[in-house]
């Protein structure tokens, strides 16, 4: 059974789409990393209401003209990392299409970038030649769209476009040539990507995703009723792992909805969460045993990478990830490993989060642990989260040590097949790389 799953993935990693996406994401992991850590410094540490400010007392000592240039520099550097992301992802995705059938990468990727641009262009909203877009579609949480427009950018290179081997050095003649050679095709992409913008603005494309993403977001408020809140989040947990992440964000970002308020004011009432009078908060249970660091479990997997891999780029990428991803800012690991789009994690990453918040609701029955009914200060690593949220409770815990131990036990087999496979795959870039890279 593990041969056949093996050469299952294998193969599919060798589908051109999968090839392309493995690149990328090679690609834009410095950024992802680089992003994720100055995500976790702004959120995590210079952050009034984060954990790490509150237990080194930042307000009682740092001068404020420090610690607010910190903040917004963080900020800063987060989200134009983050809010851009789409961008690089669109070039290097058609740049990466394009030299896998031996086009011209270079005017791929560019074309590709202004096609995205073209979607992403707000039509309706033009105001004294001002540029307008929706930067929903340009930042990370898009990354399926920015991969999809890119790879294919580099599909109409390879039917329209000329072939073309890259060269170390280029006369001005040959690269005027390769300027016309490309006309054609950068001319089609940028037709598709106004009419797409086009459309997207006639149909208030923009209007339905938010309507979509508030959907989820007023589900993730108000559903008390796990059988509807976990369909949801298998939903979005499958969208997240394709690389569309708002959903996930907005159906678990409930903590100060009128359910969980009121199960704090009980708390703060009695003195404990016990028996609080909305057990089974989706957004709670998830917050407390089904994230631990990251969605999708993103920490388990790092921990689970470290222990069995000791000299590999991926472990490199994991060391890089971890302190982020155990303090909440997971998409270095996310984007580096890969997690995004790996065939291998898809099943472990949808429903192992829902196995664990079953575990913990039957843990609440039968009243061997209490409820999560405080605050929980940002950058709380996840598996403390739990303890917080119950005031200390030491059950919760323990419970939760376990069931971190249980989801690593779990992650094992999946991340040595995963070396596995990306060993195979690497053996078999190598072998095509004579006409694939620049040498």
């Amino acid at each position: 059974m593990e041969k056949i799953i093996f050469k299952t993935i294998v193969r599919l990693r060798r589908l051109a789409f999968f090839r392309v996406t493995d690149r990328t994401l090679m690609m834009l992991m410095p950024l992802a990393v680089v992003g994720s850590i100055f995500q976790f410094l702004w959120q995590s540490v210079f952050s009034p209401t984060s954990l790490i400010s509150n237990i080194f007392y930042f307000d009682k000592w740092l001068p404020d003209q420090i610690f607010n240039a910190s903040w917004y520099a963080c900020q800063g550097v987060t989200s134009v990392i983050f809010g851009t992301f789409g961008l690089f992802t669109a070039y290097f995705s058609a740049q990466y299409t394009a030299r896998l059938y031996q086009k011209d990468a270079q005017m791929a990727g560019v074309s590709g970038m202004l096609a995205l641009l073209l979607c992403a262009y707000r039509f309706r909203d033009i105001r004294d030649f001002q540029l307008s877009f929706n930067w929903r579609f340009l930042n990370i949480n898009s990354f399926l769209f920015a991969l999809l427009i890119g790879f294919g950018t580099g599909l109409i290179f390879r039917f329209l476009g000329t072939d073309y081997h890259h060269r170390h050095a280029e006369s001005a003649q040959v690269i005027k040539q390769r300027a016309f050679n490309s006309f054609r095709p950068m001319l089609a992409t940028w037709l598709i990507g106004l009419v797409i913008g086009i459309l997207a603005s006639l149909v208030h494309v923009r209007m339905i995703a938010t309507n979509f993403y508030q959907f989820f977001q007023s589900q993730g408020q108000n559903n008390l009723n796990l059988g509807i809140f976990i369909p949801l989040l298998l939903l979005a947990s499958l969208l997240n792992w394709c690389g569309i992440g708002q959903p996930l964000v907005s159906l678990t970002a409930g903590g100060d909805s009128a359910t969980n308020v009121a199960n704090l004011n009980y708390a703060l009432t009695h003195g404990s969460s016990w028996n609080v009078p909305n057990p089974y908060v989706g957004n709670s249970l998830y917050q407390s045993y089904g994230k631990f660091g990251g969605n999708g479990l993103t920490l388990v997997i790092l921990i689970g990478i470290l222990i069995f891999i000791k000299k590999n780029d991926i472990a490199r990428v994991a060391r890089w990830s971890f302190i982020p991803t155990l303090f909440g800012s997971n998409q270095g690991a996310l984007i580096g490993i890969p997690i995004i789009l790996n065939p291998l994690f898809l099943l472990p990453y949808v429903f192992l989060p829902v196995v664990n918040m079953l575990l913990a609701a039957s843990m609440i029955a039968i009243h061997l642990i209490p409820a999560s009914a405080y605050n929980v200060l940002s950058g709380t690593p996840g598996p403390l989260y739990a303890f917080i949220a119950t005031n200390g409770n030491w059950q919760a815990l323990i419970f939760s040590m376990l069931l971190f131990a249980f989801d690593i036990l779990l992650y094992l087999p999946i991340v040595k097949m995963a070396k596995d496979v990306q060993d195979e795959i690497d053996l078999l870039n190598d072998e095509e790389a004579g006409y694939e890279y620049v040498k």
